[in-house]
């Protein structure tokens, strides 16, 4: 079974910096960072703003320059959780066909399905899976196997993750949970390993996202090994001609600085094939209502605003380029 891979493009942009701090989080989880609200200051205004956007690029040098030290490596590009979240959409629109409950009655069973997924783009990458499916109710359960599967915006990803969900004549409903996974980025450089879960409905027509995408996941980075925790976080794309309209919200832990929520108030566009939006407006909030608010002013740079007190007013102000 082959299906070339048609998924929403989620291009947020960015990268996660190390700044002083403490450890924190639980021995059981595999986040390590601070999990205490973070405390937002003139200083690291910037940085904090910048890494939750992004979300997931877990290895930016501390200055957010371009590159890390030795490589060519460019901060502002898509985060690793929404790399992973085109990977799966792809591989289970693929994997899965429409169920038979609104078709002429069946005998109930429960039947196993086993196949092969070619990833679709020439460079050998696959996914085997083995699925018990109900072929009444469309209710599922079973495991994909990925091997140096290339998603549409060139993530790959490596191991086993258990899935399970229902599936209907037009759309499906799937629950991803990694217990330890591979995911790579060259694009961006990201190198992690993931943990958690990413729940999903997806368009079996178009094999798009449909509505949120909800993710509770950890990623370590496996250079750094600093980590990052979205925590029930609601990622949301409508996708028009020649853009895509992208929204974030919930809870994200830094490594180095602790919790923030954050708010999209203006959907970011991105321009189809581009890195960085050309509209948008996001915020997040820290310990006391201290807050950063970013908002695009064009693909090159952005507007940096910062409550230092909790009182509602921006007590600085700045433009800041993307690179």
């Amino acid at each position: 079974m082959k299906r070339a891979l048609s998924v929403f493009s989620l291009l947020l942009l960015a990268g996660l910096s190390a700044c002083g701090g403490g450890g924190g989080g639980s021995s059981s989880s595999p986040y390590t960072g601070l999990s205490t609200p973070a405390v937002v200051t003139a200083a690291n205004a910037d940085n904090i703003a910048r890494q939750a956007f992004q979300g997931g690029d877990l290895g930016a040098s501390t200055t957010l320059a371009p590159a890390r030290s030795g490589d060519t490596r460019r901060v502002a590009e898509r985060p690793i959780a929404l790399t992973l979240v085109r990977l799966l959409s792809g591989a289970a629109a693929a994997a899965l066909p429409a169920s038979s409950s609104t078709r002429a009655p069946e005998p109930r069973a429960v039947i196993t399905v086993s196949d092969v997924i070619d990833d679709g783009w020439g460079q050998g990458g696959q996914a085997r899976y083995t699925l018990s499916v109900d072929n009444v109710t469309g209710v599922f359960t079973g495991t994909f196997v990925f091997t140096n599967f290339h998603g549409d915006g060139g993530g790959v990803i490596n191991g086993p993750v258990a899935v399970s969900g229902i599936v209907g004549q037009v759309s499906m409903q799937i629950l991803f949970d990694f217990q330890s996974v591979h995911v790579v980025d060259p694009v961006s450089g990201e190198d992690v390993t993931a943990f958690g879960t990413v729940n999903m409905a997806i368009d079996l027509g178009t094999g798009n996202v449909a509505g949120g995408v909800t993710l509770d996941m950890i990623f370590v980075d496996n250079a750094t090994h600093k980590t990052l925790w979205l925590s029930n976080v609601t990622l949301t794309a409508n996708i028009g001609t020649g853009f895509s309209d992208v929204t974030l919200s919930g809870r994200i832990y830094l490594h180095d600085y602790g919790y923030l929520d954050m708010t999209t108030l203006v959907p970011f566009r991105y321009p189809t094939g581009n890195s960085y939006p050309s509209a948008g407006q996001f915020v997040v909030t820290g310990k006391d209502n201290h807050k950063v608010q970013l908002t695009v002013v064009d693909p090159t740079q952005y507007l940096l605003d910062v409550d230092t007190n909790g009182d509602g007013a921006w007590e600085v102000t700045a433009v800041v380029k993307f690179w």
